[in-house]
């Protein structure tokens, strides 16, 4: 099919009129257009995927990708939307042969010890087949994950059409005020790019298994690297099955599941600061003896130290009631300037948010309604949130749904905070906020050593009549002006400097920190002290006598 063709078919697949007029209603930001509609947003989460699959591995992928924001649809489209995950028609064995044997320039009989030609399991993207490799003198059985027929090219076309569609009609688009569809697709491009292209996800499984080594992190399949290419991935069979399987068990078992799930997403976002970004049920699996395993890691995310530090914080500053914890939390992320107007607002705000939810009983608390109002404030605030907390909100969320539908008698939240306190504890000690304050001592070291170069600029700025002034000065009036604020600036950076130097010092003692650097530092600090304000002495002694 031509470019023109496959983008005349999908603008005339989405012109339907009951799904426009349904996601008008559903997708308002508005809460006087919104209302609550069972059997609307049903009836939409179903024509959206009969739509997704009717336009093919893209758009079903799409779907798939849709169906974890629970920050931006409701239950009833999300279980609509789930049933994307399943029943993707299998591509034929003959191209499946045909793409392996090219990808190692060998025969298949050649490669493999043994290759089923029954389908394992078929995705958007790729499907799986048993194989048998010979590795250190023994067979062992594997599982081959195999791309899709012309599945770039597809891909590429797609994401073209899809992005031209969304620039010519953005402006008939804007009754979708709920999220930024925008952003979504773009994020949902990147992903999918990477995803396609199988050496990212055999790095991916590398790098976990690199980090998650504790036995309360969640396993994952080994990965053979020399039957890897873009097109082919071979990792470890797992002898087991979805952790849907898993529903119907003992509840102790179930709830024993479950916090090891809370316990290891805790490790890999805030210990490691890499995880799988795409837990939904069918991508983790439980053996016979309740072991978990996660598979697929063509969608994975990071979270920094510092967004890792102020989330911590947010969390922090939401379970003490200490608005100021957050707001500090949200401007440390670079997310809201600070602005002495929009401040107070923004924290009356999240007081507003915090007493809705601490009034409730900690089995009421539903994450996803706490992250959507949460996202909701920082949109209304026009703050755009990077992709970095969408994929962990998002991850978050999914996290949420599994659990609720692992042990629905449990609060996710209940089973999650003694679970996560510990983590908090950790983000929270001696060294790494002794690391921390060091770190901001450079920043401010840096600073000062600017801030006179950066006044005199102001002053020549100031002198050429760059900035407005009320009064404009004469030349004599403006030399001694310069004089003054030059004295000022120099006064202000030993000033600054003292204090940042014995607020370091404070700091590094209440930790407890006695080495003998620390003593040497100290040392230094105090002969530092003694010269400038001697410095500073002469100064104020010599101006007096002129």
């Amino acid at each position: 099919m031509t470019y023109r063709k496959r983008k005349f078919e999908i603008v005339r697949k989405f012109m339907n009129p009951e799904l426009i007029k349904d996601m008008r209603i559903v997708f308002a930001r508005d809460k006087d257009k919104r209302r609550p509609d069972k059997e609307r947003e049903i009836r939409l989460g179903q024509n959206l995927v009969a739509l997704f699959e009717d336009l093919g591995p893209v758009f079903i992928k799409f779907g798939q990708i849709l169906s974890t924001r629970r920050d931006i649809f409701s239950d009833d489209i999300i279980n609509e939307l789930e049933k994307l995950q399943d029943d993707v028609k299998e591509e034929d064995f003959s191209y499946i042969k045909e793409i392996i044997e090219e990808e190692f320039a060998r025969d298949i009989e050649d490669i493999f010890v043994e290759f089923d030609r029954k389908v394992l399991a078929t995705g958007s993207i790729a499907q799986t087949h048993l194989a048998y490799i010979r590795t250190d003198d023994s067979v062992k059985k594997v599982v081959v994950k195999v791309r899709r027929k012309d599945i770039e090219k597809t891909v590429s076309e797609d994401l073209s059409i899809i992005r031209d569609l969304y620039r010519k009609y953005q402006n008939k688009l804007n009754f979708i005020e709920s999220f930024d569809l925008g952003e979504v697709l773009e994020e949902f491009g990147k992903t999918l790019r990477k995803e396609i292209d199988f050496k990212n996800e055999k790095e991916n499984i590398l790098k976990y298994r690199e980090d998650n080594q504790r036995s309360s992190d969640l396993s994952s399949p080994d990965v053979y690297e020399n039957y890897c290419g873009k097109s082919v991935l071979t990792i470890e069979y797992i002898n087991g099955k979805t952790i849907r399987s898993s529903y119907d068990k003992d509840p102790e078992i179930r709830k024993a599941l479950a916090k090891k799930i809370i316990k290891a997403y805790t490790n890999q976002m805030f210990s490691y600061g890499f995880f799988h970004a795409d837990p939904h049920p069918g991508n983790i699996f439980v053996d016979s003896e309740n072991n978990l395993y996660l598979i697929d890691f063509g969608i994975v995310s990071t979270l920094s130290e510092n967004y890792r530090y102020q989330i911590i914080k947010i969390f922090l500053g939401a379970s003490l009631n200490e608005v100021s914890l957050v707001t500090d939390a949200i401007i440390g992320m670079g997310l809201l300037a600070f602005d002495s107007k929009k401040i107070p607002i923004f924290e009356r705000r999240i007081q507003k948010l915090l007493d809705k939810y601490m009034a409730m009983n900690i089995s009421q608390l539903k994450l996803v309604e706490l992250i959507e109002d949460f996202y909701r404030l920082l949109v209304d605030f026009s703050i755009k949130i990077p992709s970095e907390l969408t994929n962990f909100g998002k991850t978050i969320l999914t996290v949420e749904g599994l659990i609720e539908k692992l042990v629905p008698e449990e609060s996710f939240i209940a089973l999650a905070i003694p679970l996560a306190r510990p983590m908090a504890l950790k983000l929270l000690s001696p060294d790494i906020v002794s690391n921390r304050i060091l770190k901001n001592t450079y920043d401010s070291a840096s600073f000062i050593k600017e801030l006179p170069k950066a006044s005199l600029n102001i002053l020549r700025q100031l002198e050429r009549g760059d900035f407005a002034l009320v009064q404009r000065k004469g030349e004599k009036e403006m030399d001694l002006y310069k004089k003054v604020e030059e004295k000022k600036s120099i006064s202000l950076i030993f000033l600054a400097f003292a204090l940042i130097l014995s607020s370091t010092i404070l700091a590094l003692s209440l930790l407890g920190i006695r080495s003998k650097y620390f003593l040497i530092f100290l040392g230094l600090s105090l002969l530092i002290s003694f010269l400038a304000i001697i410095v500073l002495l002469v100064r104020i002694f010599r101006d007096k006598n002129k």
